[in-house]
Formats: C-alpha cells, sequence, structure tokens
C-alpha cells in the first residue's frame, strides 16, 4: 500500500463514524396517545432541544461539528474585522489581526461545543419526551 493509499484510508477510518447518525431510543406510550401525536412529540422534542443546544439530531455529529465551526468562525471573523477595521482594498489587502484572531476564536468555540453536543442533546431530548408522558423502550447508551 502506497503512503497516499494509507493516508486516505486513516482519512476514511477517522471521517466515517462521524458521519453516521446515531439513532435515539425507542420510546413508547404511558398514556393514550396516539401514533401520530408520537410522531409529533418526537419531532417537536427534537426541534426544542435542538434549538436550545444547537445540535441537529437528524445529522451527524461530523456535520454538526461543522457547522458549529464554520458558523461561529464566520461570525467571530466577522466581529474581529469589525473591530480592527476591515481592509478598504480586497485586492491587494491582507487581513487583519482582529479577523484573523475572531476565526481562530470562533473556531475553536464551535469545536468545543460540538465535543459533547450528542451526547447533551440525547440526554435532554429523553427528558422531554419522559415529560411527555413516554418512557424509554431500549436503554440508551451510557452518556459520560
Amino acid at each position: 500500500m502506497t503512503g497516499c493509499a494509507a493516508g486516505l484510508v486513516l482519512v476514511a477510518a477517522l471521517v466515517v463514524p462521524g458521519c453516521a447518525v446515531a439513532r435515539l431510543p425507542e420510546t413508547a406510550a404511558t398514556g393514550q396517545q396516539t401514533a401520530t401525536q408520537h410522531r409529533l412529540d418526537v419531532a417537536d422534542c427534537k426541534a426544542e432541544v435542538g434549538y436550545r443546544h444547537n445540535y441537529n439530531g437528524d445529522d451527524s455529529p461530523l456535520a454538526n461539528a461543522l457547522r458549529n465551526v464554520f458558523v461561529l468562525g464566520t461570525g467571530g471573523a466577522a466581529l474581529g474585522g469589525f473591530l480592527t477595521g476591515l481592509p478598504t482594498t480586497v485586492a491587494g489587502s491582507t487581513a487583519s489581526e482582529g479577523l484573523i484572531a475572531g476565526a481562530g476564536a470562533g473556531g475553536i468555540a464551535g469545536g468545543a461545543i460540538s465535543v459533547s453536543g450528542r451526547s447533551r442533546f440525547e440526554r435532554e431530548w429523553i427528558a422531554c419526551m419522559e415529560s411527555r408522558g413516554y418512557r424509554i423502550v431500549a436503554t440508551p447508551r451510557p452518556i459520560h
């Protein structure tokens, strides 16, 4: 195996698990909820918890991490550029220190938020479903 092929295999081994969308635990109604109400409650809890934690339960952890790094990095760059002054001409200018520092800080913050995003999302989603009268059928894996 050549060095390039080995590198590609290593990258694929690191990236592919992050692309898998983990399923949420199965739930069962403890009251008189209909199947339609169950689906609506699942979607509502996903939306409510996802909004609070900036995490999309329908996307993979890698997609959530990339979105957080991009959004916060871009926002940080815009804030840093605004504070130190954006270049007046684009063609012959260099990035200001504030632009670079803001992008770096935003990217780091996005990565840090994403580290525990899935476990926080799943924990609160379970609490939301239990508060609506459902029980967890399958025991979820331990959340650290």
